[in-house]
């Protein structure tokens, strides 16, 4: 048996409750060409319980270990999408094989691929990492379980072990072919009826290699599932599930030729892409499928967005602007839910940098309808092995936590006379003009039902114990009718908890 493990994450206030997408993918795939292998995914969160505490997270490891033991996996598998999930990854590794040494434990995910040289020497715990997609390592690793042999072996590729004491890779992978993408078999997850929303990829990469993102590590170019393989792939998912609601998991969705099918099937559909690369005409006919619209914008300044290299000169920059401020206006038009992301005190970043975003958002904030906005505005984060990390490298005015892979390496000064206290004040500023309308709020409490609230809050006895594991209270339960009663709470935990809603990120992480 192989086990496939979705981890814990410490940022709360963006959890999801969707099934682990790309574990499925790779594990529907693998069990379409092997048949007789058995695969299992483990949702931490969803079949144990969210902590809220160390303890409670003591309590989760206890019962998973406890089903470890009566599945007696030969491979125990890990995703780490995340740089948040990170610590639990390395800790849950940790926990496997102090129970027991013999299971074969490996990693796959971005902060695997871009980190395993790091991952290797933190731990001794991790037998293997998939290093980008993770559709033919494990095939072949199921292969080789499948047939008795070593789990190891240099014919499994894209992969990287450590051997006396040296990190040693085996072959590349070339991109996998999604005309051999697999339905999504749910029977492979132990609840599969109890998640709130549905992701489902489109294509896969992002040609514009942006300086703050990692896509480009895994998958530098944009490729599309097959239209015949999406349709038959959702008409048979949805007569699964009783959820209609569907997140988009595309790091570039642009399919919008997709949407008379996602009408056909009665779906409410979130997704996220460029300011430069939607089309605002098109926000009118999907209105009634759009549930909920968000935008990587990141910045209204030039400078700025040419440090992230999202513009190539002034003409791009100006359609940016422009293009971003139409999409904004027939969202609020035809009463679409959209959130706008930005990032505050980017390296080099002035207080002018900022005062652009600012004033840009007040133009945007002008127009007001039911359907609502959320300036949604974070502090710059600077990660090792990273374009962004050699920029400031070379940038002796900045100043942020270099805290390495694991820590949180937070800019505390964007450039010489910008320190970190002014860009919380913009931050704030500008999350403000927001307009969380009752559409808004229900449109992002469906996706995030977490969202902006402090690890205390979700303790707090607004909320009634039967949302709980256990009596402790540190235990959330995650399933569909659990997050129905703490949505209808989120209201009162946000008024309550105001000052830390809007506190940086850090600030609302859990302290596990």
């Amino acid at each position: 048996m192989i086990v496939l493990i979705e981890p814990i994450s410490k940022n709360i206030n963006m959890y999801v409750p969707a099934y682990p997408l790309p574990l499925l993918e790779i594990a529907s795939f693998v069990k379409s060409r092997i048949n007789e292998v058995d695969i299992r995914i483990i949702s931490l969160p969803m079949d144990y319980g969210l902590p809220l505490t160390p303890e409670g997270k003591k309590g989760i490891y206890r019962e998973f270990l406890q089903e470890l033991a009566e599945l007696k996996p030969k491979a125990v598998g890990i995703s780490c999408t995340a740089i948040s999930q990170a610590e639990s990854v390395m800790e849950l590794c940790g926990a496997v094989k102090s129970f027991d040494p013999a299971i074969f434990v490996f990693l796959g995910g971005y902060f695997p691929t871009i980190y395993y040289e790091d991952i290797f020497d933190r731990t001794d715990d991790v037998d293997l990492i998939a290093v980008g997609e993770g559709e033919m390592p494990l095939l072949k690793l199921a292969e080789r379980l499948r047939m008795g042999d070593a789990p190891w072996g240099e014919d499994i590729p894209g992969c990287a072990r450590k051997e006396n004491g040296a990190v040693v890779r085996t072959r590349e992978t070339d991109p996998f072919d999604l005309r051999q993408k697999a339905p999504l078999n749910l029977e492979l997850l132990k609840y599969p009826k109890a998640y709130d929303i549905i992701p489902y990829a489109f294509s896969r990469g992002c040609p514009y290699q942006c300086s703050f993102c990692m896509e480009e590590s895994i998958r530098p170019i944009r490729r599309e599932v097959p239209p015949e393989i999406v349709d038959k792939d959702l008409k048979q998912l949805f007569q699964l599930v009783s959820t209609r609601r569907v997140m988009i998991s595309d790091a570039l969705f642009k399919s919008y030729d997709l949407f008379p099918l996602f009408r056909e099937l009665g779906l409410k559909v979130n997704f996220e892409t460029r300011s430069d690369v939607l089309d605002p005409d098109i926000l009118k006919d999907i209105a009634d499928v759009c549930g909920g619209l968000a935008i990587g914008f990141e910045s209204a300044s030039y400078s700025t967005l040419k440090r992230m290299n999202k513009v190539k000169d002034r003409p791009h920059y100006e359609h940016y602007l422009e293009n971003t401020a139409a999409i904004f206006e027939e969202a609020v038009k035809h009463e679409i839910p959209i959130m706008i992301f930005m990032i505050a005190g980017y390296p080099g970043d002035t207080e002018q940098d900022l005062e652009e975003s600012l004033l840009f958002a007040r133009r945007l904030s002008r127009h007001q309808g039911p359907g609502g906005y959320v300036f949604k505005i974070g502090e710059t984060r600077v990660y090792p092995k990273t374009k962004l990390y050699d920029q400031v490298m070379s940038m002796p005015e900045v100043e942020f936590d270099d805290d390495g892979v694991f820590g949180d390496n937070i800019v505390k000064q964007p450039s010489k006379d910008l320190g970190f206290e002014t860009v919380l004040e913009y931050m704030k500023a500008t999350y403000e003009l927001s307009h969380n309308t009752q559409k808004m709020h229900a449109s992002i409490l469906n996706v995030m039902p977490f969202f902006r609230l402090p690890g205390r809050a979700l303790r707090d006895e607004i909320i009634p114990e039967t949302c709980f594991r256990n009596t402790e209270r540190d235990i959330l339960s995650v399933d569909g009718k659990s997050l129905a009663t703490i949505r209808k709470a989120a209201p009162d935990l946000a008024s309550k908890y105001r000052k830390m809603v809007s506190a940086e990120r850090s600030k609302r992480d859990l302290s596990l």
